[in-house]
């Protein structure tokens, strides 16, 4: 038996290696990849490489554990103590502690960069994964009981199953035909590493803005990553703002919550759309993470739900192989299909209703979402309820 996955960013990587534990050496795994996660190395180093991150719920980070990284996890990763969710310009806030709950944290914040570098060297040393980049997928023979996949080298890999891990709009996907529903929010992330005067002490901030959200989330060596959403005809006019000017109409919207804004490092920009196939399976074919569904970044969810993606595929695989079945069988897919549909509607509804919500300037949903987080700061009910969204860890 054998799985090609198409893409190496860090869905790829991860599925490479719990395919690769959870299989036990039954299942040869060709991982291909065309940018080596080695080169950000002097990108980063010239600033010319935009700041990488995910935040992982805490299930989420404890699946990953399982696969034995621990090591290399808290070597990249930096703990969320407490999480600010409010509205500019109004005054409610709601604040979520961990301490609160008893909990030492609430999330992670991981550098993917770093990460993904670090699961490359162990996968490398993994017996049944054949890791093959850089190298770029040229041509697919879809056949009756096979997949073969020949490389820009030249190179034929045979498959049982093709997984395509190669992001949204995914060219193994489409080039298999795939489609996907897509939906313009006609906003723009801006995303930059920041320093500040106070420390940021494991605090996140979500700040609600009438063009999008704006998230802070801390990282490493006191920098935090900054993402702000902003609609897209400001793009021209925010590109072009020093970076003083920069500092300081963000320093008007986030406020003084970690003091002087002290610097920000080169801007990056990002289209955002929701994207979302309309079939995640075709013949001897799997989509995974944001070549399944690309959600908007407001609350953090889509890496969560990617990952999901994941441990339900690599268990339908394995409970396949134990009951000597073709892997790549469209039963045995529709299987994965089915048990990620709910969850992953249920997802992409919480973050597309959050953006529209909090775009929507009508009178009555102002005053609605203002009086909700009013009661959301003051009812404990109300917020174990929202913690519970942000630590809960289901693959249903």
């Amino acid at each position: 038996m054998s799985i090609i996955i198409n893409g190496g960013g860090i869905t790829g990587a991860i599925l490479a290696l719990m395919l690769s534990k959870l299989t036990k050496g039954d299942v040869e795994i060709s991982l291909i990849e065309k940018h080596s996660p080695y080169c950000c190395d002097a990108q980063l180093s010239l600033n010319i490489c935009p700041p990488q991150v995910i935040a992982l719920s805490r299930g989420a980070y404890s699946e990953l554990i399982r696969l034995n990284v621990a090591p290399i996890l808290s070597s990249c990763s930096t703990i969320i103590k407490q999480v600010e969710v409010s509205e500019y310009p109004w005054f409610n806030k709601v604040l979520i502690k961990a301490r609160d709950y008893q909990l030492s944290e609430l999330g992670y914040v991981i550098e993917l960069n770093i990460f993904r570098k670090r699961l490359f060297d162990i996968l490398c040393n993994q017996s049944t994964v054949t890791v093959y980049c850089p190298a770029i997928l040229k041509k697919i023979k879809r056949e009756k009981k096979n997949n073969i996949i020949i490389l820009d080298n030249g190179y034929q890999i045979v498959s049982k199953l093709m997984v395509a891990a190669d992001g949204a709009y995914s060219e193994l996907a489409t080039n298999c035909g795939m489609q996907w529903f897509r939906w313009n929010y006609q906003q723009i992330a801006v995303v930059s590493k920041i320093t500040t005067e106070i420390p940021h002490f494991g605090r996140a901030f979500e700040i609600f803005t009438e063009h999008g959200p704006l998230a802070v989330l801390p990282m490493s060596n006191d920098y935090s990553v900054l993402i702000w959403c902003i609609s897209d005809t400001r793009q021209k006019e925010v590109s072009i703002w020093n970076k003083n000017k920069f500092s300081q109409e963000l320093q008007n919207i986030f406020g003084w919550r970690l003091g002087k804004i002290l610097n920000v490092e080169r801007r990056f920009f990002y289209n955002l759309w929701l994207t979302r196939a309309h079939s995640h399976i075709s013949h001897r074919l799997a989509l995974v993470g944001n070549a399944a569904q690309s959600l908007h970044p407001v609350a953090g969810q889509g890496f969560n739900l990617g990952l999901r993606d994941i441990v339900v595929l690599s268990k339908v695989i394995v409970q396949a192989l134990y009951q000597n079945l073709d892997i790549g069988d469209y039963s045995v897919l529709n299987k994965y299909q089915k048990h990620r549909y709910l969850d992953q509607c249920r997802i992409i509804k919480i973050t597309d209703g959050l953006v529209r919500l909090f775009s929507n300037h009508h009178l009555p949903l102002v005053v609605t979402r203002k009086m909700g987080l009013f009661f959301l700061s003051y009812s404990t009910l109300l917020k174990h309820l929202l913690v519970n969204v942000i630590l809960n860890w289901k693959t249903d």
